[in-house]
């Protein structure tokens, strides 16, 4: 009896710690809960917060005078500060090849600027317990770190990329109820820059539509310029020859005054098909019957309806020789037009005694180009954009000297586009124009060829 009462009381003893074991677990599980969801909390009130920083820093990005492809960095800034990563990026998917993606903003490091993904995940994420999978490894390889958040948008192919180097018990970097997060902040960036390219094109828009307005003005007044001359001459030529005129002219004067008024007339026609001609190029592409033709004829042609414009400005004409002949697939007429009017040009702006040069030769890629030289008076490198818009006229006095309402190179420009073709202008002050139209090698061919 007297072994019994040390026995019942070490079971006893083995009890009471049996439950003061329990109660620790206990106290500690409900602890660790608690710590879970404060964590928790603490995670979700960033997210929240962060997603409505974003939102008020879009507003401000949006307003501010910033181009598209500055506001990715400045929301980059944003997204790090408040989402309390080591480092992030904006990338975007090739066109051409829907599994290559470049790093177009970042911040912090990037160690590989592009990747390839054969099936881009919409949201990923790595912790300490992922699996990593092969696709896992190319997104942690582009920031260089093990924990990751990404986001991608398939309509727009942007996506959106934040990194860690660690996580801790308390503030785990990533799990699934951050998607709200990289996707918001994905969202907003591509807003903003959807509205910034919006305003963008507006403005290209509303500068298109003011040069258009400015374009229409100078037609005009430059149209009511070259018609009032032709028309002037005309109409008074015309009175003076009238029956009962109060004029006594000869036989001479008679023949003098009428070739003064078919000069007008050939001048009004030369005008109105040039505006014809631009209004069809507007409208849309001419209709064009090509055919196999001699380039070497065709320079010969073109040289020839020039012939007389050169005569009186006393300027030579050269056909240079081709050291390969060649014959290219185009409409004649069309295509005699464009060099008509960039050899005109060159006869026009070329001194007296001073000679113009034409040439075909074969072009790198197989293709044909056209060439037409002059030694006039050449315009700035700067201008050249400007001369090849309709109605510019460049240089004022000699423009108004020699008459014209700017539409030859235009013209000339558009026929080659439509020949699949195009036009190209060097020159400088003082030393003269060089015009080359290129054709595309499906368009040329040996002469010798059946």
């Amino acid at each position: 009896m007297a072994t019994s009462a040390p026995l019942a009381s070490l079971g006893q003893i083995e009890r009471e710690l049996a439950y003061y074991r329990r109660e620790c677990n206990d106290l500690g599980a409900r602890l660790l809960r608690l710590q879970e969801e404060q964590s928790q909390a603490f995670r979700e009130a960033r997210r929240s917060r962060t997603v409505a920083k974003l939102i008020r820093e879009a507003y401000r990005l949006a307003d501010m005078h910033m181009t598209a492809e500055e506001i990715g960095a400045s929301l980059l800034e944003v997204i790090v500060e408040n989402a309390l990563c080591d480092g992030a990026a904006l990338l975007l998917q090739d066109q051409l090849d829907e599994g290559s993606f470049r790093v177009v903003h970042a911040i912090g490091p990037v160690a590989t600027p592009t990747i390839r993904l054969a099936m881009p995940p919409g949201f990923f994420f790595t912790t300490a317990r992922s699996v990593l999978e092969p696709q896992a490894y190319a997104l942690t390889s582009i920031l260089g770190l093990p924990y990751i958040l990404w986001a991608y948008d398939r309509s727009t192919g942007h996506a959106l990329i934040l990194g860690n180097r660690s996580e801790s018990n308390v503030s785990r970097p990533y799990e699934p109820g951050d998607q709200e997060l990289i996707e918001g902040a994905l969202s907003v960036y591509i807003d903003v820059l959807l509205r910034k390219r919006a305003e963008t094109e507006l403005r290209a828009a509303k500068a298109a539509a003011e040069r258009a307005s400015e374009a229409r003005a100078r037609f005009l007044a430059t149209l009511t310029h070259e018609l009032r001359t032709p028309l002037t001459a005309i109409i008074g030529f015309s009175e003076m020859m009238l029956p009962g005129s109060r004029y006594s002219l000869t036989q001479s004067n008679v023949e003098r005054y009428a070739g003064h008024i078919q000069d007008g007339g050939k001048h009004l026609l030369a005008l109105i098909d040039g505006i014809l001609d631009y209004s069809s190029l507007e409208q849309a592409l001419p209709r064009l019957s090509p055919q196999w033709v001699p380039a070497q004829a065709v320079l010969t042609e073109t040289a020839s309806l020039v012939a007389g414009l050169a005569r009186t400005r006393d300027v030579a004409v050269e056909i240079l020789p081709a050291e390969q002949p060649v014959a290219v697939f185009i409409d004649p007429l069309r295509f005699r037009q464009v060099l008509q009017n960039l050899l005109g040009n060159a006869v026009k702006f070329t001194p007296a005694g001073s000679a113009v040069e034409l040439s075909v030769t074969q072009g790198l890629a197989g293709g044909a180009v056209f060439t037409v030289r002059d030694q006039g008076i050449g315009m700035r490198p700067e201008d050249i954009p400007r001369a090849l818009e309709p109605f510019q006229q460049l240089d004022g006095s000699q423009g108004r000297k020699l008459g014209g309402v700017g539409l030859g190179l235009p013209i000339a420009k558009g026929l080659a586009e439509a020949h699949g073709g195009n036009l190209s202008l060097e020159s400088a002050p003082g030393e003269g124009t060089t015009a080359r139209v290129t054709l595309p090698a499906e368009r040329v061919r040996e002469q010798n060829c059946p």
